[in-house]
């Protein structure tokens, strides 16, 4: 079952855990989608979407209303094409940019969901956007979205989301959005070192990151050296991902999203946060 801990100040365990499971849903065939969410998990109203660059669903209840987008399966080649994008002006419009590829899976389909949660939620509702891989750039660029149309997400949730914006972009997203905003790493997963940084794209959102201890922590320094380590300049992206991976051999099963909700599920149940 979800869990949301809706009068939750900063990160929640539980919103973690149920954004994750909800991500995870995301990446059902869209005839499943409904059963998983009505009957298992008591949602009112599921409306999944698919426009070829973006998927997932809009879901509702008397609490929350939900979107939760869909990432990629792993592809060093697919994701060669995915982090040698360039910048694209931002949803803020104030020289704020983007990933140009990111940004095509949700700009053409950002006005139709925003309608889309407004006909199926109710006046009392949080708002809640998740996305795990791809999907989480697109769930920042989506809030980034509405935060524009002072429609403020009441969470934001991704799990190894890569960097999705220029500098500006970055302190314009995590200004409107402190204490709403969360991204979650897995270990050493790879997706997050991605696009390279010697390429000028960031992160948005407050950092928890899972230890290989299985111990949750917030904007961990040894985590940022770490960053240092293994994001060399001068690469390009394809030997940039490869090099990851040659140092770090399980950089792309910490991706999994499966082994994210395993150890959200072991830190929530041996209280390691």
């Amino acid at each position: 079952m979800l869990k949301f801990d809706l009068n939750a100040l900063g990160f929640s365990l539980n919103n973690a855990y149920s954004c994750c499971q909800l991500s995870e849903a995301a990446y059902l065939p869209k005839e499943l989608i409904g059963h998983k969410l009505v009957e298992e998990w008591n949602m009112l109203s599921v409306s999944p979407f698919d426009n070829n660059n973006a998927r997932g669903f809009v879901a509702s209840s008397d609490d929350v209303t939900v979107v939760s987008f869909t990432g990629s399966e792993f592809d060093i080649d697919l994701w060669q094409e995915n982090i040698d994008a360039q910048f694209c002006s931002g949803p803020f419009q104030s020289k704020d940019r983007v990933h140009r590829g990111f940004n095509l899976g949700i700009s053409e389909i950002a006005e139709d969901l925003i309608s889309k949660i407004r006909a199926i939620s109710n006046a009392n509702s949080k708002i809640i956007i998740t996305g795990h891989s791809l999907g989480g750039a697109i769930a920042n660029i989506f809030a980034a979205h509405m935060f524009h149309q002072e429609i403020k997400p009441h969470l934001v949730y991704t799990f190894g989301s890569p960097r999705v914006g220029c500098k500006n972009f970055r302190r314009l997203y995590d200004y409107i959005s402190k204490g709403r905003s969360f991204r979650i790493v897995n270990r050493h997963d790879i997706v997050p070192r991605t696009p390279p940084r010697v390429s000028r794209f960031h992160h948005v959102g407050e950092l928890h990151y899972i230890d290989p201890s299985g111990n949750i922590h917030k904007d961990i320094s040894a985590w940022n050296r770490l960053l240092l380590y293994l994001d060399p300049t001068g690469k390009t992206p394809k030997s940039h991902i490869k090099e990851i991976i040659k140092r770090l051999p399980n950089a792309i099963e910490d991706h999994l999203l499966k082994n994210y909700l395993i150890k959200l599920k072991s830190i929530i149940q041996n209280n390691k946060f």
